[in-house]
């Protein structure tokens, strides 16, 4: 024997589709496990069949799962032994039951009426919420009319498309009178009409048990017959300028001040100020305005059927000014069997009212369309500020992207003018210049000059000459990069370079020897404007010295000091295409064998350079040192 459970299980993984109705699946099991056969396998074999057929999540046709769910119903009424309308008064009262079990549905249930009457005629507020409308697009939810007979009893119409589902109206009254009002009811389900082919309207008598749900049903203490009426209707054409009242023939019989502006002007206007019904000539809905939505035909049945739901109304083509489109509520009058419309214009701005033929003196105090146009002109006077701010703010972000990128430059120029720490100490502008002057030990200076350099000058263009010295300096500037020494100054023909005076390191004596064979290798790539090879004299020492800015318009990073003497002289002391070491930075060099070097006698110091016993200058060999160049580079 199949439990209920075990039962339910097996159409539950079949019932894919309902995944958007769980509601409706909890109230299904809950009236299953009431009412339980021994066997269900021809339920089971339906299931199985439909699964197997067209896919059942398809939106193609959602007819055929309505047609589908009535079919399991149907079997299970065989099978269950239970009337039909038993049984769908119990999916409905479980339905309301499952959604009042849950918290967010509990909240909505509470909140939609006072009275049961409010809450029924406020029902289509449920069926928004639980979004069937998304799945289920062309199953319109029923809409219910409620008449208050007398204080025992409502005369409820429920306009709906579903056939067979009168008693699931039944149980869902039932239970929201028990679950939400606490007390219980009985219903007469009376006849049914079918107004239209698309949709029925069944009528039941609800009478009630207690005083507690026909507290607003009481005999009210005045008259609410229309001649004790206490305002003229031209008063209240004034009050609700865009309301209208249409009879069972779809005859406009009253119609605000505000829309009978808009009615088409070949015909005799409405007497709007006494309020009188049009006896000399009729003037009919489809000849004034025309159905937005709902989509439904504008016949009076229809928008009985549909009265709870919000109708949005548009003046026809051929009316003075523009069309207007009007956003309202139904509300049938049964003291005299005419709807009446009360809306207001579908506007939002001032600009909108003026393109439509209307002013704001059209629309009452008490009408909220008046405070959503003042809104929404303060709003866009928010949003015209919004943009201008972030205008604003995008020129204010450019220009601050071009602060950095003009930082980022200054910050590069500097630091090819001055050593890194000294740039960012004058960018920061800790330090005046001043202080920026400092002594540096262990610092190995590198002088050079070209050959016949003067002789150059004196027999070509200056340009030429400008051209070969920018030629050979840049590759110079390339070379110092990648040794790691700083270009100190060029003087015309001289160029100076340091190794130890911007980072301090073990290796600048031997960065200053690459950088000197590295600046002979390269000098004898370029040409003079005769043809000969240019010939360099370097000389290099190594000692302490005096680094620091000079000049304010146009500074300069010079170093001082007798070592920076003695280096010069090395060079003069120096001869063509030969490079001259001092006893000092020979000292540093020689023992790493790195180098190789020629002994030159102790007469080619220069004359004031200090010494000790056997101390002399060497020169440097370029040699074979070109492939340990290229590695150092690399």
């Amino acid at each position: 024997m199949m439990t209920v459970m075990a039962i339910y299980g097996i159409a539950s993984n079949f019932l894919m589709f309902w995944r958007h109705m769980s509601i409706l699946d909890q109230a299904l099991q809950a009236v299953i496990e009431k009412h339980c056969a021994e066997t269900w396998n021809e339920i089971q074999q339906n299931i199985t069949n439909h699964q197997e057929g067209e896919n059942p999540n398809s939106e193609a046709d959602n007819e055929k799962e309505f047609l589908f769910i009535e079919n399991l119903i149907k079997i299970a009424n065989q099978q269950l032994d239970l009337e039909w309308d038993k049984l769908m008064e119990e999916f409905g009262y479980h339905f309301i039951q499952e959604c009042h079990n849950d918290v967010k549905y509990q909240r909505v249930l509470h909140s939609i009426g006072f009275t049961l009457s409010d809450f029924l005629i406020n029902f289509d507020c449920l069926h928004d919420h639980l979004n069937c409308s998304k799945k289920f697009t062309n199953i319109l939810p029923p809409s219910f009319i409620c008449n208050v007979e007398n204080p025992d009893s409502i005369l409820l119409e429920s306009y709906h498309q579903r056939h067979g589902w009168s008693y699931f109206t039944v149980g869902i009254v039932k239970a929201v009178a028990e679950v939400v009002f606490g007390q219980p009811v009985s219903i007469d389900v009376l006849e049914a009409t079918t107004p239209h082919e698309d949709y029925k309207c069944q009528y039941y008598r609800i009478h009630y048990k207690n005083n507690s749900l026909r507290r607003a049903s009481q005999a009210p203490s005045s008259s609410t017959s229309p001649k004790d009426l206490k305002i003229l209707p031209a008063t209240f054409c004034k009050a609700f300028p865009f309301h209208f009242i249409i009879n069972r023939d779809m005859v406009l019989i009253q119609v605000g001040a505000g829309l009978v502006r808009f009615l088409p002007s070949e015909l005799p206007d409405i007497d709007i100020f006494l309020g009188s019904t049009i006896s000399y000539e009729t003037r009919y809905f489809s000849d004034c305005l025309k159905m937005v939505s709902p989509k439904v035909e504008p016949t009076f049945d229809h928008i009985l059927s549909y009265c709870n739901s919000r109708f949005t109304l548009e003046t026809v083509s051929q009316l003075r000014g523009k069309a207007i489109q009007l956003r309202g509520q139904m509300i049938y009058a049964s003291e005299s069997d005419c709807i009446l419309y009360v809306g207001s214009p579908c506007v939002s701005a001032l600009e909108e009212l003026k393109g439509r033929g209307l002013y704001l003196s059209d629309i009452p105090v008490h009408d909220a369309t008046r405070d959503v146009i003042l809104v929404g002109e303060q709003a866009k006077v928010q949003e015209d500020l919004v943009t201008r701010m972030q205008k604003v703010k995008a020129k204010l972000e450019q220009a601050s992207k071009e602060l950095r990128q003009e930082k980022t430059k200054n910050v590069d120029l500097l630091n090819t003018i001055f050593p890194k720490d000294i740039a960012m100490k004058l960018w920061k502008r800790k330090y005046p210049l001043e202080q920026l002057c400092r002594r540096v030990d262990n610092v190995t200076v590198l002088f050079s000059d070209i050959v016949g350099f003067t002789a150059i000058c004196s027999t070509c263009e200056p340009f030429i000459v400008v051209e070969m010295l920018n030629r050979l300096y840049t590759k110079f500037d390339d070379l110092s990069a990648k040794l790691n020494v700083y270009k100190v100054e060029t003087i015309g023909d001289a160029y100076v370079v340091a190794g130890g005076l911007e980072q301090k390191s073990n290796r600048h004596a031997h960065d200053v020897c690459y950088m000197s064979i590295g600046m002979l290798l390269v000098s004898q790539t370029e040409k003079s404007h005769d043809g000969q090879i240019i010939k360099m004299r370097i000389g290099i020492h190594t000692g302490s010295v005096v680094a620091g800015i000079v000049g304010y318009k146009m500074p300069r990073y010079c170093l001082f000091g007798n070592n920076v003497r003695l280096a010069n002289k090395m060079e003069a002391c120096s001869l063509a295409g030969r490079i001259n070491v001092s006893p000092t930075t020979y000292k540093l060099v020689h023992s790493s064998n790195e180098f190789t070097f020629e002994k030159r006698t102790p007469d080619c110091l220069p004359k004031d350079f200090p010494t000790q016993a056997g101390d002399t200058c060497y020169f440097l060999n370029v040699g074979n040192q070109n492939n340990m160049l290229e590695d150092r580079q690399s």
